[in-house]
């Protein structure tokens, strides 16, 4: 490992070292003090269920229309996700906390440790937008295998937020799929009810791969307004085995992420924050039979936000935020002539956005006006030895997407809400192909959305019954790769595109949302979300194979419509002693054009949650059923996938109120499959033991 590695760890470990101390003149006794976070925030005035509990649908979080309100609420496919839920506890990687959110799969290759997000059959260059602390992680590597993106371990995030659907384009642009949003842990998570300082370990060993974690956060209040926090996580793996008991080749791995963030609360009105996190990622990537790199990653993430709340001024609640992410990947040939040279592929975002939202009356008609202007930039910078392909099928290049929106949320007595918005995008981007030749685009688009919420009912059984429908239009702005790839490649030419047309999303969704409270006994609480969708998409782009010259040529092309439709169902129960959780989805899509299927839909699957607290709920057990379909519908020359069950177990017992041990069973019968859309088989059995521990003061 290089001495650069070496000292940025030094670096996150004395930090994180640093913050965890309370250091001696700091004010001890704040005068204002947080509560402590729940794993749940309840809505003002709802009953809601506690830490322990699997409700997260009334987790407050930012919902599809960016203003703040709970999942269950949503007029739309949204899902909250935490570390903290019991079925997550024993959670390996980041993208591992969203297996039970219908409609989300995640393409991933046992060689690589990036990953793709597929949500609602959607995938790649930008059609699913994933940030972290609202920073877009636009990595992506053309190539065999995958082209995702490196994500923080769980233990530094505090929740997950998927949207699903065109419905989230106020996020930002090229969200057709939907958004993915991943948020750090704050001060304010780990800072208890009078504490001024708190810290938090992990320790944790998985028998499949010699797996082993480590981790350790810690916050601190300085004074009344200001808060820090330090937090550092380490996982490592050596070669993990299938449900066959072969090994899975390229799977052993090392990780260390660290993260530093502040919080400052100025006055009742006025919160800062800002983070940084740094990721570094050891591995060997075997992209095929003769080819393959010893690899490595750092990624940078940082972020400042700006927020105003005024209860008096209500029409003057605002965010402002810019952030930057850069990501460098290294890859150093491990065989041939080229063995110990290098290959790069860097890429930096820098963005920002800003919103207002203003609520006032006219009449019976409350209102809440957001307006708000968005933009991000990429610069991706690659290289490889001369011969090399990694520079021809991943081009450098320049993208600049920008965006502005204005969305009025309307609502009438307390049975109508309504939600129109109308969004602006434009984007340009500037490159050259391999003859150095220029080549640019531009392109620019309106897209509407609205939506309607009813809740008319006063009946017993239909209290708390909500329906709504939605129409939706995304705008997806090509990426650098489809429109600067450019050069020879073994077998073909790639041949750059500056033409191409932006995507077109156009999405018809209708739903339900339920949530009652005392529904079968006393403090019990029932969660449902059902939702259909038809999202069109228009300009579909896809890489397509041709011949010029006598040559093979390989280029990006507006080739089709494609329709994608499906079914959502996400639904929780928590009455204190037991807990139950299922989620399913049923998707369908086709190139409208030829009527084959499209590739990237995932298969159909069902996830059912049954878990139990004893001992005065010191005691959690549990059992997770996850069923998968064949994956029959597929493009011609693409392999079927078959049908799975997998079953698993988790536990956690509170040894005392500091120190909690967890067990979690994964593939408890070494089930042998290959998800549909990756590469390689999944691990087998395996079981994590881990320890955690809690002080504060």
């Amino acid at each position: 490992m290089s001495n650069g590695t070496r000292s940025l760890k030094l670096l996150l470990l004395l930090s994180t070292a640093l913050i965890a101390r309370p250091a001696d003149g700091f004010a001890q006794d704040a005068v204002v003090q947080p509560e402590a976070t729940p794993a749940v925030d309840c809505p003002e005035g709802q009953p809601c269920l506690q830490p322990g509990g699997e409700i997260t649908l009334d987790t407050i979080t930012l919902s599809a229309s960016r203003t703040e309100g709970a999942p269950i609420d949503a007029l739309a496919g949204v899902s909250v996700v935490t570390p903290g839920q019991p079925s997550n506890a024993g959670a390996r990687r980041a993208t591992d906390l969203l297996a039970t959110v219908p409609g989300v799969a995640v393409a991933s290759d046992g060689t690589d440790q990036s990953t793709v997000v597929n949500v609602r059959g959607l995938q790649d260059s930008g059609r699913v937008a994933v940030t972290v602390d609202g920073a877009r992680q636009n990595f992506s590597q053309n190539g065999h295998g995958t082209t995702g993106v490196f994500l923080p371990d769980p233990f530094l995030i505090g929740k997950a937020t998927v949207v699903r659907g065109p419905i989230a384009n106020l996020y930002g642009s090229g969200a057709i799929g939907g958004v993915v949003s991943f948020d750090t842990i704050s001060p304010s998570d780990l800072l208890g009810e009078g504490e001024t300082w708190a810290v938090e370990t992990l320790g944790a060993y998985e028998t499949n791969g010699d797996g082993r974690k480590a981790g350790a956060r810690a916050a601190y209040r300085i004074t009344d307004s200001f808060a820090v926090l330090g937090a550092l996580a380490y996982r490592g793996n050596d070669t993990r085995r299938d449900g066959s008991g072969d090994p899975i080749t390229g799977s052993d791995a090392d990780d260390i992420t660290g993260l530093l963030k502040a919080e400052i609360q100025a006055n009742d009105f006025n919160r800062i924050t800002a983070s940084y996190l740094a990721d570094l990622t050891d591995y060997t990537r075997v992209a095929s039979a003769t080819s393959a790199y010893d690899t490595e990653v750092f990624g940078q993430t940082a972020t400042a936000k700006w927020s105003y709340e005024n209860p008096d001024l209500a029409w003057l609640d605002f965010d402002v935020s810019a952030y930057w992410t850069g990501t460098d990947k290294t890859e150093t040939y491990v065989f041939g002539a080229n063995a110990g040279r290098d290959r790069t592929f860097d890429i930096g975002t820098l963005g920002f956005d800003a919103a207002n939202t203003a609520r006032f009356d006219t009449g019976p008609l409350s209102h809440a006006v957001t307006v708000g202007v968005d933009a991000f930039s990429d610069d991706v910078d690659t290289a490889d030895v001369p011969g090399g392909t990694g520079a021809v099928s991943t081009p450098s290049g320049e993208r600049t997407v920008y965006g502005a929106y204005i969305q009025d949320e309307l609502a009438y007595s307390d049975w109508l809400t309504v939600t129109a918005a109308l969004r602006f995008d434009g984007y340009d981007f500037a490159g050259e192909d391999t003859n150095g030749d220029p080549v640019e685009g531009d392109g620019t688009r309106f897209s509407p959305k609205i939506a309607v919420g009813l809740t008319p009912f006063e009946a017993t059984f239909a209290r708390g019954l909500e329906l709504y429908g939605s129409y939706a239009e995304g705008y997806r702005a090509p990426s650098i790769t489809e429109t600067l790839v450019s050069g020879p490649h073994p077998g073909f030419d790639f041949l750059p595109n500056p033409n191409l047309q932006p995507e077109t999303a156009h999405n018809v969704e209708f739903g339900l949302n339920y949530s009652r409270d005392d529904l079968f006994m006393e403090g019990d609480a029932l969660r449902l979300k059902a939702g259909w969708f038809h999202n069109e998409v228009d300009d579909f782009i896809d890489g397509r194979i041709g011949f010029s010259g006598g040559v093979m040529t390989y280029q990006y092309q507006n080739v089709s419509q494609a329709t994608i439709e499906g079914l959502e169902l996400e639904a929780t129960y928590d009455q204190g002693f037991a807990f139950v959780g299922l989620s399913a989805a049923r998707i369908r899509g086709e190139n409208d054009i030829t009527g084959e299927a499209l590739g990237s839909i995932p298969a159909d699957r069902v996830v059912g949650t049954l878990g139990f607290r004893f001992l005065e709920e010191r005691l959690t057990v549990g059992a997770q059923v996850e069923a998968v379909a064949g994956q029959t519908r597929v493009p011609s020359g693409t392999p079927e996938s078959d049908n799975y069950n997998l079953f698993n177990l988790f536990a956690s017992y509170d040894l005392t109120e500091e120190v909690t041990l967890g067990v979690d069973v994964k593939n408890l019968f070494d089930t042998q499959y290959v998800e549909y859309l990756n590469d390689d088989p999944s691990p087998g059995f395996s079981v994590m033991f881990t320890l955690n521990a809690r002080l504060g003061g």
